[in-house]
C-alpha cells in the first residue's frame, strides 16, 4: 500500500475544484531502502541485501513480540485453571 501515496499522505478537499487531492512528499519510512542481510541469515537464504521500507522493520519487530510472547498467556490461564480446579476459565 505504500507504493500508492493516497494511503500514505493526508488527504485534503479542494474547493476549488471540488475533489480530494494528494499532494505530499513521503516521509523516509516510506520511502524503499537496501538493507545487508547478517551473515547468519545470509548463509541460510544466498541472498546478501533486501530493499524494505523502514517501515517494514518496525512492523515485522512490534509483531514478533506479541505472536512469541501470546503463548504463554494461555500457558498461564492453564496452569491458574489447574491450581483452582476450574473446568471453564
Amino acid at each position: 500500500m505504500s507504493g500508492w501515496r493516497y494511503f500514505i499522505c493526508p488527504v485534503e478537499f479542494n474547493n476549488d475544484s471540488n475533489r480530494f487531492q494528494v499532494d505530499c512528499e513521503p516521509s523516509e519510512l516510506f520511502q524503499l531502502q537496501d538493507y545487508a542481510l547478517p551473515s547468519v541469515l545470509e548463509s541460510f537464504t544466498g541472498w546478501t541485501m533486501v530493499r524494505l521500507y523502514p517501515f517494514q522493520i518496525h512492523s515485522i519487530a512490534l509483531s514478533s513480540f506479541p505472536s512469541i510472547m501470546g503463548p504463554f498467556g494461555g500457558f498461564f490461564a492453564s496452569g491458574f485453571k489447574r491450581a483452582f480446579k476450574i473446568r471453564d476459565f
